[in-house]
């Protein structure tokens, strides 16, 4: 079912910040739960955005390049910042590195949160060393519950937390099943998630793959290797 968001403030005077859907139906995943009204949706998505590297609020789509070879990962990216609760609410790009998947990933999160709608960007080799040491200094589950029920997610580099040494012999086991209950949790329960890899499907835990290229909700763009020889 799709998550439920609060449009307009209830009580734009006295907000409190927080309410429960009335309008849910009853077998509705959020049904009871408090929901953010839109201002307290704004006042967190400035805050993310206030912890945004400068340089990662510099990927907008006012500055990337389009070209033949991006065309359509741009115009994907495009219409999922303008309403990522459609039917298709996963998106995936894919290609080479450095040809501007990052960019257009974080070029969507920019647009939402200038919108005041939060939406959160987490490396995936980055999470998933967060999620290593949560397990020491307790913060696993507050690291690990972010990613699955944030909003809006962009899962960076998928694939990359299996190059290199491990370390450990069970690493690459835990990282695939900890990105696979990410992902699946947030399949089933609907919630917008942009990845990006440099991987081919067969090369990506099948598991993963299998959720990222359902074509019942997800939008697969690949950008493509040889250089652009037409016009922007």
């Amino acid at each position: 079912m799709k998550p439920l968001r609060i449009l307009i403030c209830p009580q734009p005077d006295r907000c409190a910040g927080y309410y429960i859907a009335t309008n849910a139906p009853p077998d509705h995943p959020q049904a009871g739960q408090l929901l953010p009204c839109a201002c307290t949706r704004r006042t967190q998505a400035r805050a993310i955005r206030q912890h945004l590297p400068s340089k990662m609020q510099a990927m907008t789509f006012a500055t990337f390049e389009v070209r033949t070879s991006n065309r359509a990962a741009c115009d994907s990216a495009r219409q999922f910042a303008a309403d990522p609760w459609t039917t298709k609410y996963v998106l995936t790009l894919i290609g080479s590195n450095q040809r501007g998947k990052t960019h257009l990933a974080l070029a969507i999160v920019t647009a939402l949160l200038e919108r005041g709608e939060p939406a959160y960007f987490e490396n995936v080799p980055v999470l998933l060393d967060e999620l290593r040491g949560g397990y020491d200094d307790g913060r696993f589950w507050q690291s690990f519950d972010r990613a699955k029920n944030a909003p809006v997610l962009v899962l960076d580099d998928l694939g990359a937390e299996s190059v290199g040494t491990s370390r450990d012999a069970a690493s690459p086991s835990w990282a695939q099943d900890k990105l696979y209950q990410i992902v699946d949790h947030r399949v089933r329960y609907e919630l917008p998630t942009i990845c990006t890899t440099n991987l081919t499907r067969k090369l990506i835990a099948p598991r993963i793959a299998a959720r990222l290229w359902n074509e019942r909700y997800a939008i697969v763009r690949a950008i493509a290797d040889e250089a652009d020889k037409g016009s922007p």
